[in-house]
């Protein structure tokens, strides 16, 4: 199902969705929408534990934000 919406997305922005909105078609953007909706509202989201945070931490904020969100998309997006 992921894969399908990312393919419609794609598709829309690609088609001039990106740049010229007013031609889309509007029910079909709607109902692409409740889908995205549907489908993000079943993903089980999952967080680090204190020692996987713990040993992302680098020399400054940014350097441990990058490290903590890299290793949250390692967990979270393995199927993608």
């Amino acid at each position: 199902m992921t894969e399908n919406l990312i393919n419609r997305i794609s598709f829309y922005l690609a088609s001039g969705g990106l740049f010229n909105q007013e031609l889309a078609d509007h029910i079909a953007v709607r109902t692409l929408l409740f889908e995205c909706r549907e489908a993000l509202a079943q993903r089980t989201w999952v967080g680090l534990t204190e020692d996987e945070a713990f040993a992302c931490k680098g020399r400054d904020y940014f350097e441990t934000y990058k490290a903590i969100e890299a290793k949250l998309k390692e967990k979270n997006c393995a199927d993608n």
